[in-house]
């Protein structure tokens, strides 16, 4: 309504209002306490829903993120066929191939945690990490372990905080935590490009 009758201020206030649930900033992200369709209060509308309504207002700077967001719940989410949350053909493309892109690079994140960087042995027997190198099949179980943790679906989706339960140990976690949070950096540096919205953030 504001821009079909050029409410100019008032659209802007709208758009002040929610550019904090969709950030263009890392560091926003990860402090933010109300993401995505959050904002919009209850009941919470459906992030194709969401999605469309920005690219209808053009409202290029939350675009990034409202497709990451419409990508969180997974392919049946993304081809929903309820009334408001049908995406038109270019769109529903984008979306799976950016969550798909997403996914992959968060894979590689893992794999190069798991298997590249050198993650030792620890010396807490509570950790999963404790089992040796030697026999191969003990620490090929451990990985498998920390792996499922990495793949398993989460509030945030691929971006969103990694727990690895009780699997490791504090400091174990920390290390883990830390390689995966600049992981998570570099994917979210990408974020534009996957959605095919711009080549950076820069250029939002």
């Amino acid at each position: 309504m504001a821009t079909k009758y050029d409410l100019s201020n008032v659209r802007d206030q709208l758009i002040k209002d929610i550019k904090g649930a969709y950030p263009t900033k890392r560091e926003a992200y990860e402090a933010g306490e109300v993401l995505g369709e959050d904002v919009f209060g209850s009941p919470t509308p459906h992030p194709n829903a969401v999605l469309n309504l920005f690219l209808e207002q053009s409202v290029r700077i939350a675009l990034p993120f409202a497709f990451y967001r419409a990508s969180v719940g997974g392919f049946s989410a993304i081809v929903s066929d309820k009334p408001g949350t049908v995406l038109p053909r270019h769109v529903l493309a984008t979306t799976i191939n950016g969550m798909h892109l997403v996914g992959g690079f968060m894979n590689n994140i893992a794999r190069l945690i798991l298997y590249e960087i050198d993650l030792g042995v620890c010396d807490d027997g509570e950790c999963v990490l404790s089992a040796a190198i030697i026999p191969v099949e003990q620490r090929v179980e451990a990985l498998r372990k920390l792996g499922e943790m990495f793949l398993a679906k989460r509030d945030g989706g691929e971006l969103g905080p990694l727990s690895l339960g009780h699997l490791t140990c504090a400091e174990c976690t920390t290390f883990i935590q830390a390689s995966y949070v600049g992981g998570r950096s570099l994917c979210w540096e990408r974020l534009p490009g996957m959605f095919s919205v711009a080549q950076s953030w820069d250029d939002v």
